[in-house]
């Protein structure tokens, strides 16, 4: 296990995190709206979270047990590093969408980890929800215009987009339940 989280503990903070972002976005929903349209182009949360991402997989290349590789974790650290630098200068559209995707990937890594060698059924929950982030971070990553169009969607009408948040909530409340009280 790379991580030292217990399941309980990352389904309470996921789903504090899932409520309080799509609470926020449904308070106020206009700003949050022309925000979210904004995101997929957006180079400053490009350099943001792709800073975030090369920092987290530089993290996990020199701290996870590598067995024959070891005597190579620099070259590895090296390697994210430069895969980080080179993909903000010469990969820089939709960085923010591919950032994400990788940042999506990363997290699912954690939400896999907690729920490793337990028995139970209800932590089906947390591991679909990991497989969801894992095939939304490839497309983030593969194919950015994707989350663009998927933006656009949800956003068309504001009926829709609310709905969209609510359901975000009740899956937020629903994690902090599940790790309060059945984990």
């Amino acid at each position: 296990m790379i991580y030292s989280f217990s399941l309980p503990q990352v389904s309470v903070w996921v789903g504090f995190g899932l409520f309080l972002g799509h609470a926020w976005c449904l308070f106020d929903y206009a700003k949050c709206a022309a925000w979210w349209r904004s995101f997929p182009r957006s180079d400053l949360m490009g350099g943001i979270l792709l800073t975030a991402a090369t920092a987290w997989a530089s993290w996990l290349a020199g701290t996870i047990n590598l067995m024959e590789y070891t005597k190579y974790r620099p070259l590895f650290v090296l390697g994210v590093i430069g895969l980080g630098v080179s993909s903000w200068l010469y990969v820089r559209e939709f960085i923010a969408v591919r950032s994400l995707g990788i940042l999506l990937l990363l997290g699912a890594d954690v939400l896999l980890d907690a729920a490793f060698l337990r028995y139970d059924a209800a932590r089906l929950v947390v591991v679909s929800y990991a497989y969801v982030l894992i095939i939304e971070g490839m497309f983030m990553v593969g194919a950015p215009y994707l989350l663009r169009d998927a933006i656009d969607w949800a956003l068309v009408n504001p009926v829709r987009g609310k709905i969209l948040l609510v359901m975000g909530i009740l899956f937020g409340l629903l994690l902090m339940g599940l790790g309060l009280f059945v984990y």
